[in-house]
């Protein structure tokens, strides 16, 4: 058996992987908030297979397969300004929550919001914002384009209606799983911490752009593209190999 085929074959499977986050990433780029996913490779020992059936112990051959490990890089991204009062963008650590209608909280970047015709704070898919006491946030139907400070907090008119809750983890790549542009908690007993308004800033007409870097993204889908290329030739250079002594010693029997 030649294990180096094998081999191959795994480090194309990983690459297909690899090329479906990278494809994922792309079409993500442009979405308020969203967090890469980023990948890494290492190697994993396939166990030993024995060159002799004579001597297992000093005469074997090793292999290893690679496999591939991703996680969510929560590096920030851009803020880009967009003048519009329905916008908020969060610097520093933290996520906006949001209200599911199973009562589940969602957490996301994404500070794009709209209000519903009860004056309630909705994301675009109509969740509710949630506030730092874990209600939604209620405005005055009609009342005007709400004011949001620094700290978060919700005025109109001058009178102050709520705080957009901003909640932190402690370990936000063990305790979070990604959902779509989101995150929910892995575990329902995992419960954030309000995060101190010392350490963020949110910003009222600001939207802030996902942290993937279209570019890096390409240059990555051409590093794939070459090293398939050359896993697919190890392929096609083994399989000739095993053709030619399979030839040879058919011939010389």
């Amino acid at each position: 058996m030649n294990l180096a085929l094998y081999e191959n074959a795994s480090a194309l499977r990983g690459l297909e992987q690899y090329q479906n986050v990278i494809a994922n990433n792309i079409a993500a780029s442009h979405v308020a908030g969203f967090k890469k996913v980023a990948v890494s490779f290492e190697a994993v020992d396939g166990g030993e297979i024995a060159r002799s059936t004579h001597d297992r112990l000093r005469n074997e051959m090793p292999g290893s397969f690679p496999v591939m490990k991703n996680q969510v890089d929560f590096e920030e991204g851009e803020l880009r300004q967009s003048n519009n009062p329905m916008d908020m963008a969060l610097r520093g650590e933290g996520f906006f929550g949001l209200l599911n209608s199973n009562g589940d909280v969602a957490y996301t970047r994404d500070g794009q919001f709209y209000l519903n015709a009860d004056g309630i704070m909705v994301n675009s898919m109509g969740h509710e914002f949630a506030g730092n006491g874990g209600n939604n946030i209620q405005t005055v139907p009609g009342g005007g384009d709400p004011t949001i400070d620094k700290e978060g907090q919700v005025f109109q008119n001058g009178q102050l209606l709520g705080q957009v809750g901003v909640f932190v983890f402690d370990d936000p790549l063990m305790q979070l799983r990604k959902v779509g542009g989101g995150f929910v908690a892995k575990d329902p007993e995992v419960e954030p911490n309000a995060a101190d308004p010392a350490d963020f800033t949110i910003m009222q007409g600001y939207v802030e752009n996902s942290n993937v870097s279209a570019i890096q993204e390409m240059i990555g889908l051409i590093e794939v593209s070459r090293a398939h290329e050359a896993n697919q030739k190890m392929i096609q250079h083994f399989d000739q190999n095993i053709g030619k002594a399979i030839g040879t010693l058919g011939a010389t029997s």
